[in-house]
């Protein structure tokens, strides 16, 4: 009764959408807008106190304020002023369409291709060299699952997206970015056939290209037991346990091999020149004046 208590919750967890979204033109461009739903402010807490019970490493970012300069800084720091922002009444935020489809809707039409998965390892590996001051050693999504990346095949570029919320700020950043991976790989995990699926984890962590990195996932390729295992069972679309250990197992065995990568070096990829810390949160003047950033996040001013 209580595993399956816990089953049901991880699926709510997973299935509750704390924000709302809408589609409209602004400035004669299609946006996004985003903005919290009614009760999130109850909902929140629940899912960060059900993240630690089943060990996933993130907080979902309760303050409102905290939540849009997060948002609006990672989206400035990974693709600088390509996409506009705009906040409405200092609860919604807009941000400029993508060009592109994300890979979630690829995967669920059967147009899924190696090339997106090479193309998400490139742009987490981009990501993961972005200073940033709260996150030393590197910035990290903290929830990169293939609805979070838009693939634009005219550029055979994807792009990250969605940032509410944010790894533990005490771990260590090669664990992070092993974390990152290993959230990618667990939302495909149940939605490809296995030897497909294996061909591309392959790809996506051969183009990340950070054997440090790989090292830390090769800890993290094994099922846990516990509270954690219903977490990896919301991930990977609840494949069945004996399926999903022997595609760990395929995995684990492909990246541990002696010519599997050059763990000698590591390919750095060129990085625009940044001023100053772009993953520090600002004052927006279109926020209330009565908030503030801080160390622990952000307060009301008295």
């Amino acid at each position: 009764m209580i595993t399956r208590m816990r089953r049901v919750a991880g699926t709510l967890i997973d299935r509750i959408k704390i924000n709302k979204l809408s589609r409209r033109q602004h400035a004669g461009s299609w946006y996004w807008f985003k903005e919290r739903r009614r009760g999130a402010a109850f909902i929140i807490p629940i899912a960060n106190h059900f993240f630690r019970f089943a060990g996933n490493p993130v907080v979902i970012l309760a303050q409102r304020e905290e939540w849009i300069e997060w948002e609006k800084g990672c989206l400035a720091m990974l693709h600088g002023d390509e996409f506009a922002t705009v906040i409405e009444g200092g609860t919604t935020l807009g941000v400029q369409e993508f060009p592109g489809t994300s890979v979630s809707d690829h995967l669920n039409h059967g147009s899924a291709t190696l090339e997106m998965a090479r193309a998400a390892g490139r742009e987490l590996s981009r990501a993961h060299r972005m200073p940033c001051s709260m996150l030393p050693g590197g910035w990290s999504h903290g929830d990169p699952h293939t609805g979070n990346f838009v693939y634009d095949s005219v550029t055979d570029r994807a792009r990250l997206m969605d940032f509410e919320v944010r790894h533990d700020l005490q771990l260590q950043a090669d664990r992070r970015h092993a974390d990152d991976l290993l959230v990618f790989l667990q939302d495909t995990l149940g939605r490809l056939p296995r030897g497909e699926w294996l061909a591309w984890a392959q790809a996506l962590v051969s183009s990340y290209n950070r054997p440090s990195v790989t090292r830390h996932l090769l800890d993290r390729l094994t099922a846990p037991r516990g509270a954690a295992r219903l977490w990896w069972a919301v991930r990977t679309t609840y494949l069945k346990p004996k399926e999903l250990d022997v595609r760990l197992a395929d995995l684990k065995a492909a990246l541990a091999a002696p010519d599997a990568f050059d763990w000698s070096t590591e390919k750095l990829p060129e990085q625009p020149k940044l001023v100053g810390d772009l993953c520090e949160p600002l004052v927006s003047p279109e926020l209330p004046r009565s908030w503030q950033p801080s160390t622990r996040g952000w307060v009301r001013r008295r």
